[in-house]
């Protein structure tokens, strides 16, 4: 951990002054260490830590976004979340990933993508930047990039939680010029957008969760840009509601629960609830654009007054459809690769584990024990070779082995002893089609067994994707309407909408 310089001779920094030393962020109580291998964060109350300590985790967690939300939620309004990761500039020397000397490290960090992480997974405005420095204190520079770097390479980011304000990012009408503005403006690495008064009208529905949200965020910036002078209402789930105000991208914006905060809850009533949106959703729209990329919220569409219904899908599943982008979601034909997320609620485990949204946390243990630790997620896979990756870290300080297997519809196809430190990586062949993957893992057999955490894992089958991103396909859809409209000339200034 580094320690920054304190504030000029004299002077009294503010107590979440980024004068203050580093020192002064790690010194405060309650403290909270949130460690791989250690104590999680199950048994520890929300909003509860004046400081939270996450020191060399974040670059070996498979979902980041998640992760520092829950550790941030441990953050009492005034504490500070304290993220260490090794820079990849000191300690790594390079820009893509594997990386050399850490071999369950998943992403490589700047000072710039650390802090565009944490931006990416708090909302604006409930925290503030108060340290972001890399350390090289004692640092050889001399040594060689075959070598393993010799001295200090963290690099440590410090945000206080805050009250968040009751004003958003939404931002408001530019005044108007005092001077004429020159012919030819300046080259400017940062150009801001000027928006004129409205005259179309334009609904969004975007009713995602929060990193689906995410991704869509591009598409609706080239929304933005291809019609700078509409009324864009946009339509989001609660949670999202704060983040949608400050992109500043909409006029309006309404709440929507359609679905329920976290896709591992439970399954709702989605079509039940078209009387709730018709009495949100009122008055007369020139564009109705559904940016959700699944089709089951398209229905949504026949409920809105509009001239143009557009979204995702063909005509003949969405009649109503005026503007549609044919996407291609069959990742069953046999040309195509299959590459999936699997996250720890696909699994099961047994009850003396400690099990979070993000993870299973298993204890150390000299009893042993014949059944399965954790086991699932029982998906059925069509024929072909597949790559299975579990997300799993076995903790050095602690002895033993662990047996991991994989079955397909109960036959053993691949198996392996592994303890710390060991890559975890499984080939095997599905020849049937149907055939039920199945990922376990038990103790070894010995005397005891380490303490582990199990994040789900990655399951690939090797062939050729034709599957675009959900971030393409939604700007794709943006750019069609834009087409579209231009061809018919119809919602540019000056023109009505037939």
């Amino acid at each position: 951990m580094q320690e920054e310089l304190g504030a000029a001779p004299g002077v009294e920094p503010h107590p979440a002054s980024p004068a203050r030393p580093l020192r002064f962020y790690q010194s405060q109580a309650p403290r909270h260490d949130v460690a791989i291998g250690g104590a999680g964060t199950a048994d520890v109350a929300p909003a509860s830590q004046q400081v939270v300590v996450v020191e060399n985790v974040l670059q070996s967690v498979v979902e980041y976004r998640g992760a520092i939300r829950e550790w941030f939620g441990l953050v009492r309004e005034g504490g500070f979340l304290v993220l260490t990761v090794p820079s990849s500039f000191l300690f790594e020397r390079k820009l893509m990933l594997p990386a050399t000397w850490t071999a369950d490290q998943r992403r490589l960090y700047t000072p710039g993508s650390l802090l565009a992480e944490v931006e990416e997974a708090l909302v604006p405005n409930t925290y503030r930047v108060r340290h972001l420095a890399e350390d090289d204190t004692g640092y050889d520079y001399a040594r060689d990039t075959e070598e393993r770097p010799v001295g200090k390479s963290d690099l440590t980011l410090v945000i206080e939680r805050i009250a968040p304000p009751a004003w958003t990012l939404a931002g408001r009408p530019a005044p108007p010029p005092t001077a004429p503005m020159p012919l030819f403006e300046p080259v400017r690495d940062r150009v801001e957008r000027t928006r004129s008064g409205a005259s179309h009208r334009i609904l969004v529905l975007k009713l995602d969760h929060l990193g689906d949200f995410i991704m869509g965020i591009a598409a609706l910036e080239r929304l933005r840009e291809t019609f700078p002078a509409a009324a864009i209402t946009l339509v989001v789930g609660s949670w999202n509601r704060d983040l949608a105000a400050g992109l500043g991208i909409a006029d309006t914006i309404l709440s929507f629960d359609i679905y329920p905060r976290n896709s591992s809850e439970e399954k709702v009533d989605v079509v039940g609830k078209t009387s709730a949106f018709q009495g949100l959703v009122t008055g007369k729209y020139d564009i109705a654009i559904d940016l959700r990329t699944d089709g089951d919220t398209r229905f949504l569409l026949q409920s809105v007054d509009a001239d143009l219904r557009c979204g995702l899908g063909t005509k003949a599943q969405f009649r109503h459809l005026d503007i549609f982008l044919p996407i291609d979601t069959v990742r069953h034909e046999p040309e195509t690769a299959r590459d999936d997320s699997l996250a720890p609620g696909d699994f099961q485990g047994q009850g003396y584990t400690r099990r979070t949204r993000h993870r299973f946390a298993v204890p150390a243990d000299r009893e042993r024990h014949d059944a399965a630790i954790i086991w699932g997620p029982y998906w059925n896979l069509r024929p072909g070779r597949y790559v299975f990756e579990p997300y799993l870290e076995i903790d050095p300080g602690t002895p033993g082995f662990l047996f991991l297997d994989i079955a397909i519809s109960l036959d053993r196809v691949a198996s392996r002893v592994v303890s710390a430190g060991d890559p975890l990586r499984f080939e095997f062949d599905v020849e049937k089609p149907g055939s039920v993957f199945e990922f376990r893992v038990y103790d070894d057999g010995g005397d005891r067994r380490p303490a582990f955490d199990f994040f789900g894992g990655r399951l690939m089958r090797q062939g050729a994707s034709s599957v675009l991103h959900q971030s393409e396909y939604l700007i794709l859809l943006i750019e069609l309407i834009r087409l579209r409209v231009e061809r018919f000339g119809i919602l540019y200034e000056g023109d009505t909408v037939s």
